[in-house]
Order: C-alpha cells, then sequence, then structure tokens
C-alpha cells in the first residue's frame, strides 16, 4: 500500500504523517497535521477556536447525512442507528474537550461508516488499492485513517489534531 500511495501524495506528505505519529512537539504536531490536511484541501486550521468549533459542527452534520444516506440491507439499518448515537456521543465528549479520551470511539465510527459505505468489501486485504484506485481522494484518506495506531497514549492535544485532519476531510466529502 505505501508503494501505491506514493503514486498519489508527496513523499514530504508521508514524512509529516510520520511525524505527526511519532512527535509529541506542540509545533511539529501543528506544522505536520496542517501539511496532511493539505492533500484534502485548503483552510485547515486547528489554532483558531472557531475554526475548530466550525469544523466539528460540519463534520457531524455531514457525517450525519452520509450515515442516514447510506442505503443498506435490512440487517444493517440498526448498525445506522447505533452508528449515529455513538457519533452523538462521540461529539458530546469532544466538546467537553475529551478528545484523548475518544480516540478508539472516533476510529471505530469511521470502521463503521465505511462498511455501511461499502459493505464487506470494506474488510478485505486490498479495500485500500480498491479504494485508491475508484476514488484517489478518498483512498488518500482511508490510508490516512489506517496509518492511525487502534490505540494511543497521546496527549489531548495530538489526539485533536489527528482527528481533526480527519474529520476536515469527512467536513467536505
Amino acid at each position: 500500500m505505501n508503494d501505491l500511495i506514493t503514486n498519489f501524495i508527496e513523499k514530504n506528505t508521508i514524512d509529516a504523517l510520520n511525524n505527526l505519529l511519532s512527535t509529541n512537539d506542540s509545533g511539529e504536531i501543528t506544522a505536520s497535521a496542517a501539511t496532511v490536511a493539505s492533500i484534502f484541501g485548503s483552510g485547515f486550521d486547528i489554532s483558531s477556536e472557531d475554526s475548530v468549533k466550525k469544523l466539528i459542527t460540519s463534520f457531524k452534520k455531514n457525517l450525519s447525512l452520509l450515515i442516514q444516506k447510506t442505503w443498506v440491507d435490512s440487517a444493517d439499518v440498526s448498525l445506522k442507528e447505533e452508528i449515529l448515537v455513538k457519533l452523538e456521543k462521540y461529539c458530546l465528549a469532544i466538546e467537553e474537550d475529551k478528545w484523548a479520551e475518544v480516540f478508539t470511539s472516533f476510529t471505530k465510527i469511521l470502521d463503521e461508516v465505511i462498511y455501511l459505505m461499502f459493505g464487506s468489501m470494506a474488510k478485505s486485504d486490498d479495500f485500500a488499492e480498491y479504494a485508491l484506485r475508484i476514488d484517489p481522494e478518498f483512498g488518500i484518506f482511508w490510508w490516512y485513517v489506517k496509518s492511525l495506531p487502534e490505540s494511543n497514549e497521546w496527549s489531548n492535544e495530538k489526539n485533536k489534531a489527528v482527528m481533526l485532519i480527519a474529520m476536515f476531510f469527512l467536513a467536505n466529502y
């Protein structure tokens, strides 16, 4: 996958992601997050609380709509409802600045939403390559999400930066 991703994004972005995941320096977190987010467009600003609040609002609205509009088999209707409840709880927690506490919930929500969108294909080993080929921007997003650890002991600030990058993509998807 990492070989294929270099066809879609520049090495400095990959380096920025690696730096983001390994650093604890506040300035490097902000700079690396901005570089990584730039692959999803312009306007990413985690230094402004107003920008962050607007991003969270857009993320919640757009992801809720995506979940609600996704066609699923009757067996997955309850999953849609569960994800919406999880999303609401997640957003309440981040509004209380509990970013580090909800990292695992966030990645689980993303996995479940992608499952709703793509079905069992999302669980296959070659899904990342498939996503890159059918929708490169979404494939890059999925590469980013799958680059994140399953859990971490990062600071609240670092968890916030990492999650805001994914929110930035989803708020504009």
